[in-house]
């Protein structure tokens, strides 16, 4: 987020006629500012309004009223102002870093970069843009470039505490672990309250005994000037340092207390779900299938790894994208673009409510628009993944507009998804994903979908089990690969060797070799996971993996 302009005299222009009062618009202004700070963005927002129809050409209120929009998430409207600003002031570096940072929130990083090389055209030394370029290059899978773009801020700030976190993390994306601790350390240095570098620190190691780190964790949680999302932070790390020491109701306490922190911070409906999920599969039954039959771009490029978060997609991508014909392009936004750009016909609606009135010109288009995306990431690969869990929602959509394209759905125990989803801090906004009940409730509802989506499209989605990739890699490679139309490769089998960034929760695991210790982790808290239990209409006795012959078969909810 850019810099809110603090309580100062405004320059203004006088208004041809009009008489100001300098000392009621200043007051206003500090009005605006006490609330922005405070949190109260729409009051601010309304305050900045207020001012500019007084002084309009006022930068300063121009780029606050842009950042307390973007804070409500209202983008388009930030943007605006921002533009506003520009255009009065084109050399005004602050401006086009308040740009960028929309258009990263907006998930167009080409144009984000594009405005942080502007800020640094105007002022070098704009450490914020160099982080933020850093940040906006990782979105391009420029790791390499990000470093450097981290570094710089570094070098032009030594005390810059978010670009050594930063810094960490892509460090721990391209599997450079000590050194990656080596720059949460220095956050940590910088900032001794910065709770996040903590946690990150928590999550690229194997806690061996109580030590210093967890010590340090826990006498800064107990300090009373840290914020609930400073603890939040620190529940999660502590969590995860003591379920490696395997005390696990002290674990389990923070987990839920982190929870808590978390799911207090925001509202959200399960309700809503419900009714998104039902409005789904009401759109996408047989009629819409057979009405659409042949349509859609036919390019083959794109494999969709999806299921639900925690359940074995990064395992399975990794392994894909050691194949020499794939490219493992990670957790992309594009079908969420596709989707909500392909509303352009205002008056159908939202998703899926406009899909009838799409027609097969459109359905082209948009499959054609994804895969010149998914490009931006290898013009030569054969295939190019996107393990965007939550694509398991446009399934549909997918079938449409990209028919010959591969998806390979990933299951893992319910309770052991739930679980590892609860004890995860997820950077996105997985609202559902905080309270044991909400999480229970949202499976249901991601398992119906799957099983609507097998009934309506069969043989177009491959079942992977977690569990029978942990029991026997090599065969469930094959199987993989066969319903790609791959030749075998061994180095899918060694799959921790191979050398990409990897950016979600699992970025630590994958690097190392296959391991079963995560099965049935949540068997040490069934008294604690109760309420999850409950949602998913498990019995005690029958939460369990069904042994066949030979493999493990996936669990079925029953109720």
């Amino acid at each position: 987020m850019g810099k809110t302009k603090k309580r100062r005299k405004l320059k203004h222009k006088r208004k041809t006629g009009a008489a100001i009062n300098i000392s009621d618009i200043q007051n206003l202004f500090q009005q605006a500012v006490f609330k922005h700070q405070s949190g109260q963005l729409q009051q601010a927002e309304q305050l900045y309004i207020r001012i500019l129809k007084t002084i309009p050409d006022n930068t300063d209120v121009l780029n606050n009223l842009g950042i307390a929009q973007q804070g409500q998430g209202k983008l388009d409207e930030a943007l605006d102002s921002f533009n506003r600003a520009r255009r009065i002031n084109p050399n005004d570096a602050e401006t086009y870093n308040n740009i960028g940072n929309v258009f990263q929130a907006k998930d167009m990083p080409d144009e984000a970069i594009e405005n942080y090389h502007h800020v640094l055209k105007i002022k070098p030394e704009h450490e914020k843009a160099c982080n933020n370029l850093g940040l906006a290059l990782l979105e391009q899978d420029k790791a390499d470039e990000a470093v450097a773009s981290f570094n710089r801020a570094i070098n032009i700030n030594p005390g810059f505490a978010d670009a050594y976190n930063n810094l960490g993390n892509v460090l721990k994306e391209l599997g450079r672990l000590d050194e990656a601790d080596d720059n949460y350390r220095k956050a940590i240095k910088v900032d001794p309250n910065f709770a996040k570098a903590y946690t990150n620190m928590a999550y690229i190691k194997k806690h061996a005994d109580y030590n210093d780190d967890i010590r340090a964790m826990e006498d800064l949680i107990e300090k009373p000037e840290l914020t609930d999302m400073q603890k939040m932070h620190l529940c999660f790390g502590l969590g995860k340092a003591f379920e490696d020491l395997h005390e696990y109701e002290k674990s389990f306490g923070f987990i839920k207390d982190g929870n808590k922190l978390k799911r207090s911070n925001y509202n959200y409906y399960i309700s809503d779900d419900e009714k998104h999920f039902n409005r789904i599969i009401n759109t996408f039954d047989e009629r819409m299938f057979q009405q659409y039959s042949g349509s859609g771009c036919k390019d083959n490029t794109p494999i969709f790894i999806v299921g639900m978060p925690r359940s074995g997609t990064s395992l399975i991508e990794q392994i894909l994208a050691s194949h020499h014909d794939i490219y493992g392009a990670g957790e992309l936004l594009y079908m969420g673009k596709i989707i909500s750009g392909a509303g352009y016909k205002a008056e159908y609606g939202k998703f899926p409510d406009y899909l009838s009135n799409l027609n097969r010109d459109d359905l082209i288009r948009l499959g054609q628009d994804y895969v010149n995306h998914l490009r931006r990431h290898s013009s030569s690969a054969k295939h190019i993944t996107d393990k965007m869990p939550h694509n398991f929602l446009h399934i549909g959509l997918i079938k449409l507009i990209l028919p010959n394209a591969k998806i390979i759905h990933c299951r893992r125990d319910p309770m052991d998804t739930c679980f590892s989803c609860y004890k995860t801090h997820f950077t996105g906004a997985l609202k559902f994903a905080y309270d044991m009940t909400e999480l229970g409730q949202y499976y249901n509802l991601y398992q119906n979908l799957m099983a609507h989506w097998h009934k309506v499209m069969p043989g177009y989605i491959l079942d992977v089990r977690y569990e029978d990739v942990i029991n026997d890699q090599q065969s469930q490679t094959e199987r993989m690969l066969d319903f790609l139309d791959l030749s075998w490769d061994d180095a899918c089998l060694s799959f921790h060797k191979t050398k990409r960034p990897v950016r979600t929760a699992s970025s630590v695991q994958v690097r190392n070799p296959i391991y079963s210790s995560s099965i049935k982790l949540w068997k040490h808290h069934e008294k604690q996971l109760e309420p999850l239990l409950k949602a998913l209409s498990i019995s005690k006795e029958k939460s369990m993996v069904i042994e066949s012959s030979n493999q493990t078969a996936d669990i079925e909810i029953l109720s």
